[in-house]
């Protein structure tokens, strides 16, 4: 049960490393960046509290107490439920800065292909190729840039229209997150301190 705790804390650890490479002050990393931050702190709060819950938990019977009470199973299950909500959210994050990264390599790639695309930057590739067919060579260039403009631009519309599919996504899952965490962690708190 506790195992998805601790591979949420690695993945968290492993987000977050892997998000501070990236040298660029693309705000949203950043704040992807501090929400996972948060997540993970959420983490391991949650796990020292659940270790305290669970060794409260084994003492009980052998101090001749009575065994897992159904309150205590239902704060359990609801605990299981605020691991797996916290590992959809990572996951679902995760997918948002791959899009937000490719969504940026992209538009990247389509200014380039667009300065590329004008004549002046045509007529310059072509004019050292030695030959005299130029007017062809020209005719060829323009023709796959087009190409690759049109094939870059369906990309970033696609891009763009998942990463907001994605934003909402992860809106959901925060929330689901928040009110689990809302629910269950008070009652594992009063529970520990009885």
């Amino acid at each position: 049960m506790f195992k998805p705790l601790f591979t949420v804390a690695a993945f968290l650890f492993l987000v977050v490393s892997t998000s501070a490479q990236n040298t660029g002050p693309d705000p949203m990393m950043v704040s992807l960046s501090i929400e996972i931050g948060k997540i993970s702190r959420s983490v391991s709060l949650m796990s020292e509290k659940v270790s305290a819950y669970v060794d409260k938990m084994d003492k009980a019977p052998s101090a001749g107490g009575s065994s897992v009470t159904e309150r205590q199973q239902k704060i359990a299950a609801g605990l299981q439920l605020l691991a797996n909500a916290e590992q959809l959210l990572i996951v679902r994050q995760r997918f948002q800065i791959e899009l937000v990264e490719k969504l940026g390599t992209t538009r990247t790639r389509l200014a380039h292909v667009e300065r590329d695309v004008m004549p002046s930057s045509i007529d310059r590739s072509v004019q050292y190729e030695g030959t005299t067919k130029t007017e062809e060579l020209r005719e060829t260039r323009r023709t796959a840039l087009n190409a690759e403009r049109s094939s870059l631009q369906t990309v970033v519309t696609q891009l763009t229209s998942t990463l907001a599919d994605t934003n909402e996504s992860v809106r959901e899952a925060q929330s689901l997150v928040n009110r689990l965490r809302r629910q269950y962690i008070p009652e594992l708190e009063r529970e520990i301190d009885k």
